[in-house]
């Protein structure tokens, strides 16, 4: 099916600004493949996450949920044995299809409007 690979592919999200074009923090990479969801931006933070799909019958949109972690900047001068991070939950609905969409997803409870752009598929193993 084409439309199925749409889904499994590279994307880009931009945080949605009405009047100026969006800085490059505000843009991230994101790899979908099977329903998971892996991503990370120009800050440092790493997005990851899975998409739920819907009953057979309901209409085309796809719960999103995920993480997104902050780095933690850190003082000390012995590094710890893991990265500190933060995580800030990420939830939203989308259509999976689209090769292009506007979208509302709620980040740590707030709702930010982002635009989602298709890139293209991944490489085959």
């Amino acid at each position: 099916m084409k439309d199925q690979m749409a889904v499994d592919g590279l994307f880009e999200v931009v945080r949605a600004h009405d009047a100026e074009p969006a800085h490059a923090s505000d843009r991230f990479i994101l790899i979908c493949r099977k329903g998971r969801l892996f991503g990370a931006d120009p800050r440092g933070r790493v997005y990851m996450g899975e998409l739920k799909a819907p009953p057979k019958k309901a209409p085309r949109r796809t719960s999103l949920r995920g993480i997104y972690r902050i780095p933690l900047h850190q003082k000390s001068p012995r590094p710890p044995p893991v990265k500190p991070s933060f995580a800030v939950p990420i939830s939203g609905e989308i259509d999976p299809f689209a090769l292009f969409q506007n979208a509302t997803v709620r980040i740590g409870g707030k709702e930010i409007k982002v635009e989602i752009r298709y890139l293209g598929p991944l490489p085959k193993h």
